[in-house]
């Protein structure tokens, strides 16, 4: 018997990163990769991120077991147009994206009777290491997991078994209150940052200052998403992330009174301990991103082995044994 295929959809980061961490785990799988630039598509066969690239996106899909889409948003509907009819209803479908709620919707609107489709979104916060594809990328990273109404609970166990095995930690979240934080803590810093752009090199004064920009404007506006991708993410979500642009607005308005305020030379200027209290909460979170140390041991929830029909009858032993913390990737 064959041993079960895994499509992968999309190579960059993401896609390239989870074959990698699949190809080292010794699952008994075969891994197709299937990206529409075949630049990106030869890069990860180079890595030895999948077994075989394939150039035709249903040839890509024949016959596999588990079909994940690491694509942009505004790419997600036109693929599951192109597959919707090809997919079979025992085929695992795991969807990854920044936000679930808009692509739990297409879901059901494009494959409404297939029940074993999750969505998730893996949390890669660039802190202590470069984000370029390898194995090791997404461990103990935490892996968002959510599902509709009507999905096969095997196959939500199925896609955190999926996570485990790329060295994750899934987590199951409501795609309402997910969507509303990466309001926050995605979305509105990539906006911000073309918005600080766009003033800028708007301004008449553009042409002397783009030989100035440095590192803190490099930063700030270095973009990780094509124009037409952030615009997806932006109008999906968008009543969310307007909520969190005028609380912005708001927080930048006391900002502003802070800097113009005048205090007597032995008082503390309120900017000051704006800018300490920012930097303290700030490497408090950094320091947590590094270890992925989110709570304390005993609020950690028990991890319990689960097993139904699909996973233990069709998809059951993919991923094998976890790695234990130690093992090398």
């Amino acid at each position: 018997m064959a041993n079960p295929r895994v499509t992968l959809i999309g190579l960059g980061l993401t896609g390239s990163s989870l074959g990698l961490a699949l190809m080292q785990s010794g699952s008994p799988l075969e891994i197709v990769g299937h990206d529409k630039e075949p630049t990106i598509a030869q890069e990860a066969r180079r890595r030895n991120a999948v077994h075989r690239v394939e150039w035709n996106l249903y040839k890509a899909c024949e016959s596999a077991s588990m079909i994940v889409l690491a694509i942009p948003l505004n790419e997600v509907e036109a693929t599951l147009d192109l597959l919707r009819g090809d997919i079979p209803p025992t085929t695992m479908v795991l969807v990854l994206n920044g936000v679930l709620g808009p692509v739990l919707r297409l879901l059901a609107t494009k494959l409404p009777t297939h029940t074993n489709a999750v969505v998730g979104h893996v949390i890669l916060n660039g802190v202590g290491s470069q984000l370029t594809p390898r194995a090791d990328l997404f461990r103990k990273a935490i892996f968002c997991l959510a599902a509709g109404a009507t999905t096969n609970p095997d196959a939500l166990q199925l896609a955190s078994d999926f996570a485990e095995s790329a060295g994750a930690q899934p987590l199951y979240v409501d795609p309402d209150e997910h969507d509303g934080i990466v309001a926050e803590v995605d979305a509105l810093p990539r906006l911000l940052g073309a918005a600080l752009f766009h003033m800028a090199s708007s301004a008449p004064g553009w042409r002397e200052a783009q030989r100035i920009a440095g590192v803190a404007f490099t930063r700030m506006t270095q973009p990780d998403r094509s124009a037409a991708g952030l615009y997806a993410e932006l109008t999906t979500n968008r009543a969310n992330v307007l909520q969190r642009l005028d609380q912005l607005m708001v927080e930048l308005a006391a900002w502003r009174q802070w800097l113009t305020t005048e205090t007597p030379d032995d008082a503390t200027h309120p900017l000051q301990v704006a800018l300490t209290d920012a930097e303290a909460g700030r490497l408090t979170w950094e320091g947590q991103a590094l270890t992925h140390d989110w709570e304390p041991a005993a609020d950690r929830p028990t991890q319990t082995e689960g097993g139904g029909m699909l996973r233990q009858l069709f998809l059951g032993g993919w991923f094998g044994k976890k790695p234990d913390e130690g093992e090398k990737r």
